[in-house]
């Protein structure tokens, strides 16, 4: 509020009705949207420099996965860190800590808001995520944010820490491509009841010609496995792309299995069993 009024914005005017006050000293029109981005936005006028959004809030604008079943996010606090020596700062509606890393260790996110680098996020946050979700987390910053050397780099640079032997089992699990934390999920239910391993995204090629990628294939006997969330039956194009890619996999002789979020969370037996009859038929052995 100081520098809107010495820019010569009247007191009156800053409590005007178009107006909402998210923090102390802090106003936004009030026709802007409450979403996230809008949200640490405006947390970003009340943080001191050098601060970086972590936690839930980060994962979110790098599109990263989370926990299974948490809260709605908006009813959260957003999450931030600074680099000592500031003292982390009491701002209503944010969660705010130090971290060391969060200095030189940031990113930019499309909307332009500074994130821990998504490596030191997944170091800051899988001590307090589910296993499988910190394997998740993992390999959705192997996909789009960093290269497992750097992974590697992050961890080493934990050595000693108390999470520093959790972060190296989880590391070892990660596989690229992943496309979505579901996937992870599905592969490690089905090494986990001791299932081959598949292979992540690997293209399917045919006399020279490119004719799909499932998410998890055992390309010596043909089998893939595809995870449709939601989206694959809401969206129209995004449904027929499916079809057309599961027909041309089985002209080539291949199995495909389709799994839901159902499937791997509410009747994962059955899944396991579904898999691994198909391998079984196809002539695979373990």
């Amino acid at each position: 509020m100081q520098e809107a009024q010495a820019l010569g914005v009247s007191r009156e005017r800053l409590r005007g009705r178009d107006l909402r006050a998210p923090h102390r000293g802090v106003r936004v029109p009030a026709d802007l949207p409450d979403d996230l981005v809008t949200r640490c936005r405006a947390a970003s006028l009340a943080l001191p420099a050098g601060a970086v959004f972590t936690g839930r809030t980060a994962a979110v604008l790098c599109e990263l996965p989370w926990r299974l079943g948490a809260p709605p996010l908006l009813s959260q606090p957003l999450e931030a860190v600074v680099p000592p020596p500031l003292r982390a700062p009491r701002i209503d509606g944010v969660v705010a800590g130090r971290s060391r890393w969060a200095g030189a260790s940031h990113r930019l996110v499309p909307s332009g808001l500074r994130v821990l680098h998504p490596a030191h996020l997944w170091c800051e946050a899988a001590v307090d995520l589910p296993f499988v979700d910190a394997v998740a987390l993992a390999d959705g910053v192997r996909r789009a944010w960093a290269t497992q050397e750097v992974m590697e780099a992050a961890v080493t640079a934990r050595a000693g820490d108390r999470t520093c032997v959790l972060l190296r089992r989880v590391l070892a699990l990660v596989r690229y491509p992943v496309d979505s934390g579901m996937e992870t999920h599905v592969r490690l239910l089905l090494v986990g009841c001791g299932l081959p391993e598949p292979v992540c995204g690997r293209d399917v090629v045919v006399d020279g010609g490119w004719v799909a990628r499932p998410d998890l294939s055992w390309p010596q006997v043909r089998v893939a496995v595809e995870y449709d969330g939601g989206h694959h039956r809401t969206d129209a194009q995004q449904w027929a792309s499916d079809i057309r890619r599961r027909q041309l996999l089985e002209r080539h002789g291949w199995r495909v299995v389709v799994l839901t979020a159902a499937d791997v969370l509410r009747w994962p037996e059955q899944a396991v069993a579904l898999v691994t009859a198909v391998l079984q038929e196809r002539g695979m052995r373990w």
